[in-house]
């Protein structure tokens, strides 16, 4: 349950959106238009106004936040003083991005003070967020450029009532030269409970409608060099270099190594290219019409620098030596050379699994294990493991194994991705086209049966070369789907499929790029029963990727047809942010665009989804290294959990399918 997650103390200060304290600058407050210069900012700005009656003053007072789940966005905050006749308080947003401090420095007297220091925040956000009680009504007026769209938004646990927001709309429509186009977004279960008297008085906006706007989505932040490519139709993955900046006009299911990735289509943002690109730090973003964009179609097959930024992109053309440096900057070091285990172990039960069984079945089963082990809140769905000792073994059976090592060293191999693409091809129809030795098939066959009421099953993909700190692998190798009464031909079939795709162009020339010895490379299976008939399928990470001071699990869904890790351009999928401190609301980010404005997520099932991902979070990122990093250009990287799940049963229940390792980075501007 949220109530009972871990509450840091800092979270009680972060409830109106974090941001760096400000010394005081006195209890008189400012007037309307007087303009103050601070040492640290441009003379131009407003301390504060009491409307805004043109675009002048809002762009004074406005910020564009790197903070925001929707890029392109220009944000300023307010208090209406509710012991100074309504008096409404727009303030300069940049030096001030908490109400609190701006109610602090200017609006604090003798007979209404706003007291300092940790109590005094903790103080004025109980009050002024929860209360019926409370002094101030504080909120944001948002403007969403890409769509030109105004809105009046609140922090998710603000508790104010329907009648309250609607006189406070009317105050904010009335003070402001956009206020015909005002609507206000409820942007949690919450806020649409509180509003639902008042409704059809106020004009509101739902979260697709904003999304349906975005024509910028920035998903992987940061600086990339390389030869910027125009890719019209499908993607061919033999045809892409790590020195390449890739403009796609279709979203691939895989993507090799590059440099970095526009998209024409927007993304799923926790979708496999969405993945990929975070976890192998490639900056990557969706950006509407990309095909034609002047900015890229004049610098098509230039060498170029690209940096993806939360708000907007810049690309350059850029010398050979500044992206020789940024290249080198962006590959490992160090050679990886996997572990393995090859003794027998039969076929292990899957929650018998731990941990230290990475070396044995993969760390995709073992991760898996040692969660089933931990019991509830958390549920798997059960099956069993085909250790790395049976690939092996058919490798060598089949003569196979003598020949990988002269493929690997042989010079037009290594220097021709076009020749890698043909000899992986017969490598893998070798493995493919073998015969499984029948004491295995027999095992197995016998294994799948005791399934009860046989289900569909999934032969899943666990190597020891993805789901690690440093290198997940996302999609990189194949599982397969058979019926549960499937015969010998189709079991052996499936399991040579999911061996095989060891040597899957795109897994290649991933652990290339990372310096990983193929040689080391062992291909685990985990069978499972295929959960059928599951209400949601979703991906969600244990932490808010768009500010670090403001604790959470980001989490995407979609309905049953529907494809979290594979949803991209018009598919837009469920998408919340659970914080994880005390008192404040789930936020929703977005609803799918295949459920016609119906929730898929329900608020039960948050609050259970919740439970278990935090109980995975602090289970397993002790596991996986230090939770906090730098990086040399002022980011902060935070290793956190992806975790795959269902809604499944006539109970609605989560199932965990996978918990691996996860890094976020923060820009400066997210910290």
């Amino acid at each position: 349950m949220l109530a009972a997650m871990r509450i840091a103390w800092i979270a009680l200060v972060l409830a109106a959106c974090s941001g760096p304290g400000h010394p005081s600058t006195g209890a008189t407050p400012p007037g309307p238009t007087e303009v103050v210069t601070f040492r640290d900012e441009a003379p131009d700005r407003l301390v504060s106004a009491h409307r805004i009656d043109d675009a002048d003053t809002w762009s004074r007072l406005a910020s564009r936040p790197e903070n925001q789940v929707v890029a392109r966005t220009e944000i300023v905050k307010f208090v209406i003083d509710l012991r100074d006749e309504r008096r409404i308080w727009f303030f300069d947003t940049d030096r001030w991005d908490i109400h609190y401090y701006f109610a602090r420095d200017n609006l604090s007297t003798e007979r209404n003070p706003v007291l300092g220091g940790y109590e005094g925040h903790r103080r004025f956000n109980e009050v002024e967020y929860r209360s019926d009680d409370r002094r101030f009504v504080c909120g944001s007026l948002v403007h969403y450029l890409d769509a030109d769209l105004w809105t009046l938004e609140m922090i998710a646990g603000d508790t104010l009532d329907g009648e309250r927001v609607l006189v406070a709309f009317e105050q904010l429509r009335d003070a402001t030269y956009f206020g015909a186009q005002l609507r206000y977004r409820p942007i949690s279960a919450l806020h649409e409970e509180r509003i639902a008297s008042v409704r059809d008085r106020m004009p509101t906006i739902e979260a697709q409608e904003v999304f349906g706007g975005i024509r910028y989505q920035p998903l992987t932040h940061g600086v990339a060099f390389g030869t910027l490519r125009f890719v019209r139709g499908p993607l061919d993955a033999a045809s892409v270099r790590p020195d390449q900046i890739l403009v796609l006009e279709d979203l691939p299911d895989e993507i090799p190594v590059a440099s970095g990735v526009i998209s024409q289509e927007l993304q799923a943002p926790l979708g496999h290219l969405a993945i990929l690109c975070a976890t192998r730090g490639t900056p990557n973003a969706g950006l509407r019409d990309a095909l034609s964009d002047p900015r890229l179609t004049e610098l098509d097959g230039q060498l170029v620098r690209l940096e993806i930024d939360t708000q907007d992109f810049v690309i350059r053309r850029a010398t050979q030596g500044e992206a020789d440096v940024g290249w080198a900057s962006r590959r490992p070091a160090q050679p990886l050379a996997p572990r393995i285990d090859n003794r027998d172990r039969g076929l292990p039960e899957l929650c018998s699994l731990s941990y230290s069984d990475a070396t044995t079945v993969g760390a995709k089963a073992a991760q898996l294990g040692e969660a089933c082990q931990i019991g509830p809140p958390i549920v798997t769905p059960g099956g069993f493991a085909v250790p790395f000792f049976h690939y092996l073994r058919h490798l060598e059976r089949t003569g196979v194994a003598a020949g990988i090592p002269q493929m690997l060293a042989d010079v037009p191999f290594r220097s021709d991705a076009h020749v890698r693409e043909a000899r992986l091809l017969e490598l893998r129809t070798a493995i493919e086209r073998a015969s499984v030795d029948p004491v295995l098939m027999r095992a197995l066959r016998d294994r799948i049966r005791a399934f009860p009421g046989e289900p569909r099953v999934i032969l899943r993909s666990s190597t020891n070369a993805e789901d690690l700190p440093g290198f997940t692998g996302a999609g990189l190798y194949r599982s397969i789907v058979i019926a549960g009464d499937a015969d010998d031909a189709e079991i052996a079939d499936a399991l040579r499929q999911v061996w095989a795709s060891t040597w899957l162009q795109g897994a290649y020339e991933e652990r290339e790029w990372y310096r990983i010895d193929h040689r080391r490379v062992a291909m685990g299976v985990l069978v499972q029963p295929f959960v059928d008939g599951a209400a949601a399928n979703g991906v969600a990470i244990t932490a808010n990727p768009y500010y670090l001071n403001r604790p959470g699990f980001f989490v995407n869904a979609q309905s049953l047809g529907g494809s979290v890790t594979g949803a991209g351009g018009d598919e837009i999928p469920e998408q919340h942010l659970i914080y994880t401190y005390q008192g404040i609301e789930p936020e929703l980010v977005s609803r799918s665009s295949r459920n016609d404005g119906a929730p898929i997520l329900r608020d039960p099932e948050v609050r259970a989804l919740a439970e278990a991902l935090q109980v995975l979070h602090d289970h397993f990122t002790p596991r996986w290294g230090d939770r906090t990093g730098y990086v040399p250009d002022g980011s902060i990287a935070r290793i956190a959990a992806e975790v795959e799940f269902l809604v499944a049963g006539p109970d609605r229940h989560v199932v965990i399918l996978q918990a691996r390792p996860f890094a976020v980075v923060y820009a400066p501007g997210q910290q």
